[in-house]
């Protein structure tokens, strides 16, 4: 704690990414949601499929944050997860987790 969450606006709202919802209680990780590059694969899919354009420089710039962390009980659904910079995801976003 200390450090202020990310202000980072979200390519489907526009809006601020908002502080996850909810207790913040960490589970196992046996317990936490698999991520890996299939499950990119299908994000991306569905990004698609809701119709939004490709973000600006292409996926490769991207990782795709989780809004709730999957340590803290997030999952895969679609509005639990957006595209975010990758430099900005590693510098901000997993900085301010590692520090919670």
């Amino acid at each position: 704690m200390g450090k202020a969450y990310p202000s980072v606006v979200d390519p489907r709202t526009m809006q601020l990414i908002p502080f996850p919802e909810g207790n913040l209680v960490r589970i196992p990780r046996r317990e936490r949601v698999s991520w890996g590059l299939k499950d990119r694969g299908q994000y991306i899919a569905q990004w698609y499929r809701q119709g939004y354009p490709e973000p600006l420089g292409g996926w490769k710039e991207y990782d795709i944050h989780h809004i709730k962390p999957r340590e803290f009980g997030g999952t895969n659904e679609f509005e639990n997860l957006v595209p975010v910079l990758r430099k900005v995801h590693q510098e901000q976003f997993n900085a301010f987790w590692r520090d919670w």
